[in-house]
């Protein structure tokens, strides 16, 4: 039997929502400035490692493969999620800056808004196979989920291609910046 396709955007679209909601509750939490401090030094570590929107691809596909594993997928997504939220808190408050705002730049900037909807489709994957593993239609679902992780991984690498893009440009820009001060 086919899937609906329909019904699989429907619900991937609106796990993304749901996903989005929670990193803006994770942006809210309340950090003391030492935590505050600590997450942001191990934000910068990161972000020193970033040399090729290869690096970016695999760690959101790591994790959204995470997401993708059922029954317990929605679980991670939902701890992964909200606890990069709190490194938009602790930005917030190094920076001095609305941590929403910082959480809305990303959508802004087209590759949150693509990373969301994979994150929401890898975790409507472990929804959907959840179920047919309880309704025991494991074997027909197979190939549906092999494909879903195929297609949001895609979507994965393209919002990586565009964060690597705004970050070199970034970088470049600010160095510019520092040559003319």
């Amino acid at each position: 039997m086919r899937p609906d396709f329909k019904k699989r955007i429907v619900l991937t679209m609106i796990i993304s929502a749901a996903l989005y909601g929670i990193l803006v509750l994770g942006s809210q939490a309340e950090l003391t400035p030492a935590e505050a401090e600590q997450l942001s030094n191990q934000l910068e570590q990161l972000a020193t490692g970033i040399d090729s929107p290869f690096f970016i691809f695999m760690n959101n596909f790591a994790l959204s493969l995470l997401m993708a594993i059922p029954f317990a997928g929605p679980f991670i997504a939902g701890w992964i999620v909200y606890e990069t939220g709190r490194y938009f808190s602790a930005m917030g408050i190094v920076s001095e800056i609305n941590p929403t705002l910082l959480v809305m730049l990303p959508i802004f900037l087209v590759y949150g808004l693509l990373e969301f909807i994979g994150y929401g489709g890898m975790v409507a994957g472990s929804i959907i196979m959840s179920y047919k593993i309880l309704k025991r239609q494991f074997r027909v679902e197979v190939k549906y989920y092999l494909l879903t992780l195929l297609l949001f991984a895609v979507v994965i690498l393209v919002a990586a291609l565009i964060e690597y893009y705004i970050i070199k440009v970034a970088q470049d820009f600010m160095r510019n910046i520092q040559n003319i001060i």
